[in-house]
């Protein structure tokens, strides 16, 4: 009996050995290098800083590791909390000080982290195993070269001495070495594959994006859901998953419709540079912050970061509370609908002082007396939205204005921006045109149309006027972004001439819900800010 139990303890213990031995093999970062093809580092000689800034803030190093409470962008001493599923992580010191920071990191040390996983020191002598928190499932497709500019870049930051607490992790994933597990299943290995250039596409844009999208700005992370154990699942890819934290929710970002299908390259590319989306919004949150790093990079790089976006596989996946797109003839009505009357940025009537200039921002009746003002005399004429006036006089709330323009020779009843451009100021009925003085005729040499010069004196209440001409063009320009953008995002800001824009706009009134007011100051903004109305970039005559 003896016998047997003996025999019982060894088989016994020798299952738990070999447990341990095989905990210890899989979870060794040696193992997963064995199993990968090694890795090659440039000379540390030929590090190029400037390189280096620019690889730092693709990677968006500073959102992550920035020491909280200050806006510098090279302090990097740690300390910022990340609270997952999982636990909390506390985002370490990667300063170059050598006590609480990387400063006493070797190149090859600081490869390995940044694209195995594996940090020096640790209980074990192959290493220390990093959580997958830190994004190295993107980042080991980086260059050798951006990883030795990267690493340079960080040593010449000053360094700040601050030691940053362990992470607050759930069991069983305080369990660091078990990462090694994690490493084996679920980092790919993947250094530099690509995926194939659409048609018609520039293949060395497309493969710029590529890279860094997929590499260095680690888009996939934090737009796709994953599964239980915190891997990327691969057809959603870029389709949009929970926050860390299971509270907020990351969008969809393929080209799909439940996505971003709907915006245009530029537009991808001005949202990265600016954080305004086609509709008007504007990033927040984390996304805020990868926009001050975006920011940065040359327009080329955002450029080919939305070439390759655009051409992703699209992932349908509404986000939570987004209906389903109605691909049927029946209407549906969605619930909470909201009708609300715009306010329009004028300045308060009591701010609209005598001798200064003002612009119209509702349409505005006109007569040639003060009398009529406020009475019941028919008005003899309108302002319309845009229109530069001249406070010549004001008694109580009736202005005098002065509004000068041009007129084509045979239409005396409508009053022009510019000559040759159909930019409207104003209407006026008989009288008002009798009373308009006018110069000596112009003939435009692109139309051969006969100009005149014009001023005419009106009044009218101070309603509806801002006597500060950018606050009405950010309000159009924001108004135009919130809805029209989200199709018509143009090549360059001053692609359409003034006239062009008179038919485009006129041509989509009847999809819009602007009223005739906000309508107005949209197209006389972009026609104040066309090629033809802005050379070299001044804004049109006032």
């Amino acid at each position: 009996m003896a016998l047997h139990r003996r025999t019982l303890y060894r088989l016994t213990g020798g299952a738990a050995l070999l447990g341990v031995l095989g905990f210890v093999v899989l979870t060794s970062p040696w193992t997963w290098s064995a199993t990968h093809p090694g890795r090659t580092l440039p000379d540390e000689g030929g590090a190029d800083l400037a390189n280096g800034r620019k690889v730092f803030v693709a990677s968006d190093c500073a959102t992550c590791h920035k020491t909280p409470g200050q806006e510098d962008d090279t302090v990097l001493g740690g300390g910022w909390a990340l609270d997952t599923q999982f636990g909390v992580f506390h985002m370490p010191n990667i300063s170059p000080d050598p006590q609480t920071g990387i400063g006493g990191w070797t190149l090859a040390q600081f490869d390995r982290a940044l694209r195995e996983g594996v940090g020096p020191g640790g209980a074990w002598p192959d290493g220390r195993n990093l959580y997958p928190a830190f994004p190295y499932t993107s980042y080991q497709r980086m260059t050798g070269t951006d990883v030795r500019d990267l690493y340079a870049y960080l040593r010449s930051l000053q360094p700040v001495d601050n030691k940053v607490q362990d992470h607050e992790l759930k069991f069983p994933y305080a369990m660091r070495r078990g990462v090694g597990v994690w490493r084996l299943a679920f980092l790919d290995g993947k250094r530099g594959e690509e995926s194939p250039v659409p048609a018609g596409v520039d293949a060395a844009q497309y493969r710029r994006g590529e890279y860094l999208v997929e590499g260095p700005g680690h888009c996939a992370e934090c737009h796709s859901s994953r599964g239980l154990m915190g891997n990327v699942i691969g057809s959603q890819r870029y389709g949009g998953g929970k926050s860390p934290d299971g509270v907020d929710y990351f969008p969809n970002i393929s080209p799909d419709e439940t996505g971003i299908g709907f915006w245009s390259v530029n537009a991808i590319a001005n949202y990265l540079h600016t954080g305004v989306s086609p509709i008007g919004r504007t990033a927040a949150g984390d996304m805020a912050e990868v926009v001050k790093n975006t920011a940065q990079l040359p327009r080329e790089d955002l450029l080919a970061m939305a070439v390759y976006l655009k051409h992703l596989p699209a992932v349908h996946k509404p986000a939570p509370g987004m209906p389903e797109p109605n691909r049927t003839d029946t209407l549906v009505m969605l619930r909470n609908a909201v009708v609300a009357a715009p306010t329009l940025p004028t300045t308060p009537e009591q701010a609209i002082a005598q001798g200064g200039d003002a612009w119209v921002v509702g349409t505005k009746p006109v007569w040639l007396d003060q009398a009529g003002v406020g009475g019941s005399a028919p008005e003899q004429g309108k302002l319309l939205g845009g229109a530069p006036v001249h406070v010549a006089a004001r008694n109580a709330d009736r202005l005098e204005l002065v509004l000068k323009g041009w007129q084509m020779a045979e239409a005396p009843s409508v009053v022009y921006q510019s000559k040759g451009h159909r930019v409207m100021l104003a209407v006026l009925d008989g009288a008002a045109a009798s009373a308009v003085k006018r110069g000596k005729p112009e003939t435009d040499a692109d139309t051969g149309q006969s100009w005149v010069p014009v001023e005419v004196t009106l009044w009218s209440d101070a309603a509806n006027l801002n006597a500060d001409r950018k606050a009405l063009w950010d309000y159009s320009q924001a108004t135009y972004q919130k809805a029209c953008s989200a199709c018509h995002v143009l090549p360059d800001k001053q692609h359409f001439t003034a006239n062009q824009w008179v038919g485009t706009l006129k041509a989509m009134k009847r999809f819009t819900s602007f009223n005739d007011d906000q309508y107005r100051l949209i197209l006389t903004y972009l026609q104040n800010h066309s090629k033809d109305l802005r050379p070299n970039g001044k804004e049109a005559a006032k």
